[in-house]
């Protein structure tokens, strides 16, 4: 029972010390975890810029102008809300931002259901 109990004192000691010195990395990382979705697809695009203006060109067939402006928005939106939510710069705009985002996604796929019916 002592030596359990000297263990348990042991990993308590070994805790707070991980926690005092992770204290102030942890904000940054749950950030991170949370914006990863956005942070991905913004990558996503911007390295596959032509082919995403293409399926888009080709998925809705707006033309070249319509597509690339969608995937502008996309990319400034998903990658500058991301950046400003990492950097604690008006973290509620750049969440209304991302949400934006993500109703301009759902509302294109909405749109592409509907055209198809």
């Amino acid at each position: 029972m002592a030596l359990q109990n000297e263990l348990l004192v042991k990993a308590e000691d070994i805790a707070d010390q991980v926690l005092r010195h992770g204290k102030h990395v942890l904000p940054t990382i749950a950030r991170l975890c949370l914006i990863s979705t956005f942070l991905e697809d913004g990558i996503r695009m911007w390295v596959q810029w032509s082919e995403q203006r293409e399926y888009m060109d080709m998925s809705w067939g707006c033309g070249k102008v319509l597509a690339t402006i969608f995937v502008l928005v996309n990319l400034i939106g998903q990658l500058g809300g991301c950046v400003m939510v990492i950097g604690r710069f008006k973290v509620t705009i750049a969440c209304g931002v991302l949400f934006f985002i993500v109703v301009l996604q759902v509302s294109k796929a909405t749109l592409k259901t509907d055209i198809k019916l």
